[in-house]
């Protein structure tokens, strides 16, 4: 598989919808910290006072980042194929947003 076809934002667990505030439901504002948005998270799925509803989530770079990375410490240990350092493209992908520059 071409890991130019992982978008590791998609993959990033993201709070539950249900006790966040409106503006972060609406993606107006990142969804970890409350700060600027900047990336969009791709949609998700996520009961919402009793009904289930598609939300678009986005995120600053700086939450983005720190969560791939702990979302790569994670997966690197648990994945059958990134245990025998034959990293797979989601490894490579969170790696990727792990490291990217908050300048761009």
């Amino acid at each position: 598989m071409n890991s130019d076809f992982v978008n590791a934002a998609e993959i990033l667990p993201v709070p539950k919808a249900a006790g966040l505030p409106s503006e972060r439901i609406e993606g107006k504002r990142c969804v970890w910290c409350g700060g600027t948005a900047s990336m969009d998270l791709g949609p998700r799925l996520s009961v919402i006072t009793g009904v289930l509803k598609r939300w678009e989530p986005r995120g600053c770079r700086s939450c983005a980042r720190r969560e791939a990375g702990r979302v790569h410490d994670i997966h690197i240990t648990t994945c059958a194929r990134c245990t025998h350092r034959d990293y797979c493209p989601d490894s490579n992908a969170l790696y990727a947003l792990a490291l990217l520059r908050q300048t761009r």
